[in-house]
């Protein structure tokens, strides 16, 4: 199938160490595999749609650190029509166990897994919201034992971030909350969201934020 070896070209360009070439790989990928290629903000890890081979489309995920890859299902079951059936996704390393993983499907339901780096096995999948309205990407931020899904609000409230909060490394999952309020700056979409730490406390910033982010538990 052509998705596939896009897939494995993608990976064999970043393994070589071409980081100008992997970008233009990503950008040339995505109208075959139908929904973008995320990258892992440490850059060892991607999250895609992959057509498999019961014909079905889902998620999967591979690391690009070494030369073994393998590249991991996430989900199963999904749809048959070719077409990009997620608005965003995203994946987050989790200390030393694996990944976290959300996602919005088509529906606005944002959904959550937690894959195992060793086993490769994903955690049942948790639906966490239904009737997410946002603007552009997805973003999870972890620390310690804390994680947070982070999303700007859509273009009735583009100004505003919302969040679900992890105290347990995403096990357990606190209701959304609004997190900050005419945040992002005007005419302005938030990219490049990352986690910062400043005198051991956790904030977050990125393109388009007016200030950086004092992240909170609740």
């Amino acid at each position: 199938m052509r998705y596939a070896l896009s897939i494995s070209r993608l990976l064999l360009l970043y393994l070589i160490g071409s980081p100008a070439v992997f970008a233009t790989e990503m950008d040339f990928l995505k109208p075959e595999s139908l929904c973008a290629v995320v990258q892992s903000e440490d850059k060892q890890a991607l999250l895609w749609q992959q057509a498999f081979g019961d014909q079905r489309f889902d998620l999967a995920m591979a690391l690009v650190g070494n030369q073994n890859i393998e590249i991991k299902r996430v989900t199963f079951g999904g749809a048959s029509e070719a077409t990009c059936h997620y608005k965003t996704y995203a994946l987050a390393r989790g200390s030393d166990w694996g990944w976290h993983l959300a996602w919005v499907s088509g529906a606005s339901i944002l959904s959550y897994a937690r894959m195992d780096g060793e086993a490769w096995v994903s955690s049942p999948i948790k639906k966490l919201s239904k009737q997410v309205q946002l603007t552009g990407q997805l973003y999870i931020l972890a620390w310690q034992q804390q994680a947070w899904i982070v999303w700007q609000g859509d273009e009735t409230q583009a100004g505003n971030l919302y969040a679900l909060y992890s105290a347990d490394e995403g096990r357990n999952w606190q209701e959304v909350r609004e997190i900050a309020k005419s945040a992002v700056s005007d005419s302005s979409s938030l990219d490049r969201l990352q986690l910062a730490i400043k005198d051991g406390q956790p904030f977050m910033v990125g393109d388009g934020l007016k200030a950086p982010v004092f992240l909170v538990g609740w």
